[in-house]
């Protein structure tokens, strides 16, 4: 990140190289960013929400280039009555941005514990053109974005091959394919990453929602 920008009043951390830090602190739920939402159903499902808009509503969003936006809005939802939306142009060229649930905030015991899980999901709706779509997952620690907490990144079309059919579809992602970097600790995840390459005259917005990890079997 470019020396300067700042995060809630402080300092950026240098290391989030190229990114725009948009904040969209939510205070309705302060207690969403430490616990996110946990439950277990009937059938021994086991389920953490880190974001849905109503429930677990907490977080900050980082977006590059400066003409991007990621942060919650009300006219397209999932469920409830709010998802976050990420809105950008671009012409050939790589767009980048990512949701923080803990709104950036640092240490190493601040994070959500994913061991155990097996499938890590969201909901998609896309309004634009077709474009390359990878994404990562990022552990916390006591400096944000080194590149050891970086997860691998994965192609989101070879798990939702549709998505840019502009309705809404779940991506599911097992956890095992977001192979674990020497560095990336599964007991304190705290972001999602968007990695894209647009084609020319690109204008686009991804509304995501009920971001989240099970136990579903991974297929």
């Amino acid at each position: 990140m470019p020396h300067g920008v700042k995060i809630a009043g402080r300092a950026a951390p240098p290391m989030l190289a190229l990114a725009l830090l948009v904040g969209h602190a939510i205070a309705a739920n302060p207690a969403a960013a430490k616990n996110p939402q946990a439950s277990k159903n009937s059938s021994g499902q086991h389920r953490v929400v880190v974001w849905n808009g109503e429930t677990a509503n907490v977080g900050g969003g980082w977006v590059n280039p400066t003409r991007s936006t990621f942060g919650p809005q009300t006219i397209e939802a999932h469920s409830g009555s709010s998802a976050l939306e990420f809105k950008f142009s671009g012409d050939n060229e790589w767009i980048g941005a990512g949701w923080n649930w803990f709104n950036f905030k640092t240490g190493d015991d601040i994070g959500t514990d994913v061991s155990g899980l097996e499938t890590f999901s969201f909901w998609i709706k896309v309004r634009g053109k077709p474009v390359q779509f990878r994404l990562n997952l990022q552990c916390n620690g006591a400096v944000l974005d080194t590149p050891e907490q970086h997860s691998t990144r994965i192609d989101v079309l070879t798990y939702a091959p549709d998505i840019f059919d502009g309705n809404w579809h779940e991506v599911r992602v097992p956890l095992r394919d977001l192979v674990e970097s020497k560095g990336f600790n599964p007991h304190n995840v705290s972001q999602i990453q968007l990695d894209l390459t647009v084609g020319a005259d690109t204008q686009n917005s991804f509304f995501i929602d009920d971001i989240s990890f099970d136990n579903r079997p991974s297929t």
